[in-house]
């Protein structure tokens, strides 16, 4: 898998800033979860 992505000739810069916003989603996701979870809002 890696070998494929390395020979398309992706944008890394790309690849990290998708990757940042997918744990930047997954951490709010997960904030909400435990505050529902503790009774919060």
């Amino acid at each position: 898998m890696l070998t494929t992505v390395a020979a398309t000739g992706v944008d890394w810069s790309e690849v990290h800033a998708v990757r940042l916003l997918g744990i930047a989603l997954a951490v709010l996701f997960l904030l909400w979860a435990i505050r529902r979870m503790f009774g919060g809002k």
